[in-house]
């Protein structure tokens, strides 16, 4: 009776002992490593249906042993008469899974992988919300510096530490605004609400002054013909003078400023105050015209001695940070400032010559309040200031018109630092296009010319076209895989045939091919375009249902043919790649109708759940 007692008891402690191990394994594992994209796709972890098949715990009998795998190390294991179980670490590491505890604590979920996979929900429709662009945060990624106050866009730090427009994510912060403004349209929340829109500045008396003797103010308040009621303000230009100030509406849901103003110095600049809620810190962010050592956004800087200069430390709770404002708009004209201090604040705080992925900050809606917003120099203001939640309307605008002016005489839109591949076998210089940039760009421009009827959104996307025409030696972004026509998201010599580019350059030119019913029947130049974007497509479409085969691993999908010109190994695609795969297929699949790219895409979604080719 001893020994089974003692059995018993052993049994329960083996338990309890293997239970523990997993829980502490399951916060290590559930911490995924960091994965930088390579086409800024919004791609993170996240968990599969809670109905999903759970792995319990240890059974109760199994004993302790040492097992080895593949001729390798040995490693500590358990079994029972029936069976023998391995560490989750190392089928995580071996199989590429990963894994959590359940909700009720008691049983342990493993998975193949780590994102979800997403079908449309609809079929597609080219003037229509894109995709799931809408849970995109462009503006929030670790590699995003800040979204520009010279032309409210992102700039990138993705493939060089000082900043600079990288067409790719400029196009995704447009897609994504678009979407959440038809969205929100559809359920009949617009952002114009009278509702969720706060006015302030109306009444003279909410200006307020510097009144110190360094610090005198001049606030004088007039009818402007153009502009209405309006103030001019004359103060110092110093950062450290507050100013004309008018006091902001404290509700943390209020966190995208809107005011008119015209600048008449270089010297000019105004300041939103901030306060974090989690610590009570005062976050100043100003708004200035300078250049910032090519920097967007810098922490502001005090002078020790003529040598030595240090950021400015915290201070009564205080911090303080600058963006460049320059370029924006002409002194002396008047002009719209539009600005999320929610975005603003984070990347300020995000901020830093030594900054790590970690260091990204990340701010939700509650997380902040406004306080104040000053102006400082000679300049106008005009006595409306909108406080609102959102500003969709206005970032997919600024995105359509960066396309527009950026565009250059080919069509495309650079991008302006070095790429390599596969470690520095394949290089593209700075000055290269995308055929992905290309295709999220018309998403845009056609998206633009519905939304805003200017014909200059048409015109852009139309010149996007010409591109598509040009070898990827040549400058272009149209390359060839044994006769088939491939449009490149890397352009190399020898090719790349990255699939997830290739799959949204058709779904722009598709985009652009649908177009034939707004366009003037007289105007025979567009109307050609038209066409010319149709057969762009099909031919693309062609070549995909030629190539995909070769895209298939029989347990997953592969990123990229690298492999063929360059005699290495396969460039698997990560599950979140693998995800983009599965949703662009079954677009395609639903546009065309096609029975056999729809099952394509059915197939690789098994793979993320186990699922595996029959073998011979």
């Amino acid at each position: 009776m001893k020994c089974l007692r003692w059995r018993s008891n052993r049994h329960r402690i083996y338990l309890l002992v293997a239970c523990g191990a997993l829980f502490l394994l399951n916060r290590h594992l559930t911490q995924e490593e960091s994965r930088i994209d390579e086409e800024d796709e919004e791609l993170t972890q996240v968990d599969v249906n809670e109905d999903d098949k759970k792995i319990e715990c240890e059974p109760p009998g199994s004993i302790e042993s040492k097992c080895i795998a593949d001729n390798g190390k040995s490693m500590k294991c358990w079994k029972d008469e029936e069976d023998v179980y391995f560490p989750v670490s190392y089928l995580k590491k071996r199989f590429d899974m990963t894994g959590k505890l359940g909700k009720d604590g008691s049983t342990f979920e493993l998975y193949t992988s780590y994102a979800k996979m997403r079908s449309p929900d609809s079929t597609y429709d080219p003037l229509g919300p894109f995709g799931h662009f809408s849970t995109y945060s462009v503006e929030t990624r670790d590699r995003v510096r800040c979204v520009s106050a010279k032309t409210d866009v992102p700039m990138s730090t993705q493939w060089d530490p000082i900043p600079y427009y990288y067409p790719i994510q400029i196009s995704q912060y447009g897609l994504q605004h678009y979407s959440r403004m038809k969205l929100d349209s559809i359920s009949n929340k617009s952002e114009a609400s009278p509702k969720d829109d706060v006015i302030l500045g109306v009444n003279s008396k909410e200006w307020k002054g510097a009144a110190g003797m360094h610090e005198t103010t001049e606030r004088l308040f007039f009818n402007d013909e153009q502009m209405g009621k309006v103030v001019n303000i004359s103060a110092g230009a110093a950062l450290a003078n507050a100013g004309a100030y008018v006091y902001l509406d404290k509700s943390p849901d209020l966190h995208v400023i809107s005011f008119d103003w015209k600048p008449y110095e270089a010297n000019s600049s105004f300041t939103v105050l901030a306060k974090m809620k989690q610590d009570d810190l005062l976050v100043l962010i100003n708004y200035v015209y300078s250049e910032g050592n090519g920097k967007c956004v810098w922490q502001e800087e005090e002078r020790i001695s003529d040598d030595y200069i240090v950021q400015k430390p915290k201070k009564d709770g205080q911090v303080s940070y600058s963006y460049s404002y320059i370029g924006n708009s002409p002194i002396g004209e008047w002009s719209t400032v539009t600005r999320d201090l929610l975005v603003d604040v984070a990347r300020a705080l995000s901020s830093g010559d030594n900054r790590k992925k970690d260091d990204n900050v990340v701010l939700h809606a509650g997380d902040l309040r406004l306080v104040s917003l000053g102006f400082r120099g000679e300049l106008t203001v005009k006595q409306k200031i909108t406080q609102r939640r959102e500003q969709h309307s206005h970032a997919f605008y600024a995105a359509a018109d960066w396309l527009v002016k950026n565009q250059n005489d080919r069509g495309g839109w650079s991008v302006p630092v070095e790429r390599s591949i596969a470690e520095r076998k394949l290089v593209l210089p700075p000055g290269w296009h995308s055929a992905m940039a290309q295709g999220h760009g018309i998403s845009v421009l056609t998206r633009a010319f519905k939304h805003f009827n200017d014909e200059k959104y048409l015109k852009s996307a139309a010149k996007a076209l010409k591109l598509f025409k040009i070898n990827s030696s040549d400058g272009g972004v149209r390359g060839e895989f044994f006769g088939n026509i491939w449009y490149e998201e890397y352009p190399t010599t020898p090719g790349s045939f990255v699939l997830n580019g290739f799959l949204y350059s058709l779904i722009g030119l598709y985009d652009l091919s649908q177009l034939e019913l707004m366009i003037d029947e007289n105007d025979e130049t567009m109307r050609a375009k038209i066409q010319e974007a149709q057969e762009l497509y099909s031919a693309g479409v062609r070549s995909l249902k030629q190539l995909l085969p070769l895209y298939d691993t029989g347990s997953g999908t592969i990123y990229d043919l690298r492999h063929v010109a360059l005699g290495t190994a396969p460039n698997l695609a990560r599950w979140d790649y693998h995800a983009v795969h599965v949703y662009l297929l079954k677009w395609i699949a639903g546009i065309e109708k096609d029975e056999v790219l729809s099952k394509t895409a059915d197939r690789w979604i098994g793979y993320a759940y186990g699922k595996r080719a029959k073998h011979n």
